[in-house]
């Protein structure tokens, strides 16, 4: 991957704005590609990295959706639901954004060392608030879920186990004044047992993209007047 890596401090204008806004945003934030600009909307797609086909499937159309409404979807390059929401923003011809809990001179996990490349390929960006050749560590991982919830005006969880990390996600976002949307599965599933008690907690359920729209009518306008200015 030769991709120029860059950084940027919370002070400067290109710094993504609504991260600005969190508790102890990351400055720098180190880059490769291209940064996401005020007027873009995001939305995160996480989940386990154990996922099943069934929520593999779901977050890669949900993802691909978006990205033809000219969402850019967020995710954390994992293995599992956060690879397939990679997958569909990019099948959807839209941009997607992989948050590293490591240096950005690594890609982790190697497996999707050609997605990321394909990522950026696809004016997407790849960012941590790591140093080059930090190794990924167990509790970065933690860590950085805080900067995929503050990029984004929503978070969306697909298939989160009781001990899932993506539930470390959806409290940053509530945190952060996101919305959190969950997709429900199967009473007796295990790997839902996480989702389900996010929708108890008041976690907004959602079966297509369409309920994403319905819940936030401002990415409408939003998306209307980037439409008017392009």
């Amino acid at each position: 991957m030769e991709q120029s890596i860059y950084s940027v401090t919370h002070k400067e204008t290109l710094y993504p704005y609504l991260l600005r806004e969190i508790t102890s945003p990351p400055s720098p934030l180190y880059y490769r590609g291209r940064l996401p600009e005020r007027s873009e909307p995001l939305i995160a797609i996480v989940g386990t990295r154990k996922a099943t086909a069934r929520g593999k499937l779901f977050a890669k159309r949900l993802a691909q959706e978006l990205a033809e409404r000219r969402i850019t979807v967020v995710s954390g390059l994992a293995l599992g639901i956060d690879g397939a929401a990679h997958e569909g923003a990019l099948l959807g011809g839209g941009k997607t954004i992989a948050v590293l809990a490591n240096g950005l001179d690594s890609i982790y996990p190697r497996e999707h060392r050609e997605l990321a490349v394909r990522l950026l390929e696809q004016q997407g960006c790849i960012v941590s608030d790591y140093v080059l050749g930090t190794p990924p560590l167990p509790n970065q991982f933690l860590e950085r879920n805080r900067i995929i919830s503050g990029l984004c005006v929503a978070v969306v969880v697909v298939e989160a186990p009781a001990r899932s990390g993506a539930l470390s996600t959806a409290r940053h976002a509530a945190d952060q004044g996101r919305d959190v949307f969950v997709v429900p599965g199967p009473a007796e599933s295990e790997y839902y047992r996480g989702s389900h008690a996010l929708i108890r907690d008041g976690a907004r359920l959602i079966t297509t993209a369409s309920d994403i729209f319905d819940d936030l009518p401002q990415l409408v306008s939003i998306l209307t007047n980037r439409r008017e200015h392009l």
